[in-house]
């Protein structure tokens, strides 16, 4: 069941109905069975998976928590990852590394009998296998100690407004929520109205809308300038924004309406003023997370007695992180990208201050100027994202910078109407990011936030494609 669907609509508001009628104790039930109908409605098979991570994440929280030493919560640690990552690897990553092993042997002149197998990838299992094993690392890490409630550890891992692409919630975070009695206030009710409102106005009216144009565009690259290319980029990044983060706006408006509080997962990215501030923005839950699981432990980790240095580290994060997305070569080459741009940066960052001071540039052109360039090598490394190999991107951006300025590479048309649908996006983002508030709208004058509201209602009324269009990250 998609957000944007009346299936979801009818599937929550009996939910709600039943949840604000409950105790907490079967408030927990109910949504643990809630839960597994939504997943059920996508494919009850890999329900069955769920189940499974449930369990041994539960039973290796209580053995590490229960070890008598600090071997043995080790050992029992590193299995259950183990686990975890190998249930991920045999369903998102079996055949990319059986080609690719094949492909190996072939230069050899070995030749390999074809092994790939029909595996469909099951939905969300990128997202609630990290958040699973968040749990058991706590435990070790002892910053956590283990639920002695099944129902509610499986409520932890399942809980539909998350489920299938985020936020990836820590159990320190969401369990204690679980456990608790949950008070309802007004406050509360009213931002998750507004999350629901504004994530559905940017999935249906912006993304929906920008990818009529990109799915089109990128179709046909080859016949096209390389003004038209350049529109298409910028258009499929805002796509791929609003409806990521539009989606975690529901999730995060449909949880606080039963009283949960997930964590924000986007934060007006497109004013970061450099790109270690734009992953602070861009995908928080996973980018904290493979700051906190794999970024620092691989940082104080020594490898045969010396420690990694940092630049090694960091591009090693990043293509982990890029293969997170998917088993292709051009997410990994995405990571590797931004890994070198992140490094580079860290390395030029002296001689940019530098640069600022003797050119003399005013502080808000100064900062206009980055938040451009640093836009610009986001929509550079989303064209991997846009296109079905690294060969073709290649080609996308050479197509770009061949012919864009020519009178005839730039299509005004599919440019105004790209413009005029990011437009109302920018505005309200833009008083967010100065007032550092999501919920800035609500300290607007009456006329204000009713205009707001009006234009967020009509356009998704008028313009809104109820076609039940997939969310983009649901691939991942």
């Amino acid at each position: 069941m998609l957000f944007n669907t009346l299936r979801f609509a009818l599937f929550f508001i009996v939910v709600y109905a039943l949840y604000r009628r409950l105790g907490h104790r079967w408030q927990n039930r109910l949504l643990l069975l809630a839960s597994y109908v939504f997943y059920v409605f996508w494919d009850w098979r890999f329900l069955s998976l769920i189940l499974l991570s449930t369990f041994i994440n539960y039973y290796f929280g209580l053995r590490i928590d229960n070890a008598p030493d600090q071997r043995r919560r080790k050992k029992n640690l590193v299995l259950c990852v183990c686990l975890n990552l190998a249930i991920l690897g045999f369903f998102k990553y079996f055949n990319f590394f059986a080609e690719n092993l094949q492909a190996l042997l072939e230069i050899f002149g070995l030749r390999a009998g074809r092994v790939t197998l029909n595996i469909i990838l099951p939905l969300g299992i990128s997202f609630y296998t990290f958040q699973a094993m968040s749990y058991p690392i706590d435990i070790y890490r002892r910053v956590i100690r283990p639920t002695k409630s099944l129902p509610d550890f499986a409520l932890f891992i399942a809980f539909f407004p998350q489920l299938v692409a985020g936020p990836i919630e820590r159990a320190r975070n969401l369990i204690p929520q679980i456990m608790a009695k949950r008070n309802i206030t007004p406050e509360q009710f009213y931002h998750g109205c507004w999350l629901i409102f504004w994530g559905l106005y940017k999935k249906i009216v912006i993304a929906d809308g920008l990818a009529v144009i990109t799915k089109k565009v990128f179709a046909e690259t080859g016949d096209l300038y390389g003004g038209t290319l350049l529109i298409a980029m910028y258009a499929f990044a805002f796509q791929v924004y609003a409806d990521f983060s539009g989606y975690s706006d529901m999730a995060r408006g449909f949880a606080k309406l039963m009283g949960f509080n997930l964590m924000l997962n986007f934060r007006t990215p497109f004013f970061s003023t450099n790109l270690y501030d734009f992953w602070q923005r861009w995908h928080i839950s996973l980018t904290t997370w493979i700051k906190e699981y794999l970024y620092y432990p691989l940082a104080l980790a020594k490898f045969f007695g010396r420690q990694l240095k940092a630049p090694l580290v960091v591009m090693l994060t990043w293509a982990i992180m890029g293969f997170w997305h998917g088993a292709n070569w051009k997410f990994i080459l995405w990571g590797v990208y931004h890994g070198a741009i992140l490094v580079a940066y860290n390395r030029l960052r002296p001689h940019m201050k530098a640069l600022r001071l003797k050119r003399r540039f005013s502080f808000g052109s100064w900062n206009g100027l980055k938040r451009l360039f640093v836009f610009h090598l986001f929509c550079i490394g989303i064209l991997f994202f846009a296109v079905e190999s690294a060969p073709k991107m290649f080609a996308v951006l050479n197509a770009i910078t061949a012919d864009f300025l020519t009178p005839h590479g730039v299509d005004f048309g599919l440019m105004g109407r790209v413009l005029l649908t990011i437009l109302p996006l920018l505005i309200i983002e833009y008083f967010q990011y100065k007032g550092d508030d999501e919920t800035i709208v609500f300290t607007w004058p009456l006329f204000a936030r009713c205009a707001v509201y009006y234009v967020v209602l009509y356009s998704i009324i008028l313009y809104g494609d109820f076609g039940a269009q997939r969310y983009y990250y649901f691939q991942f």
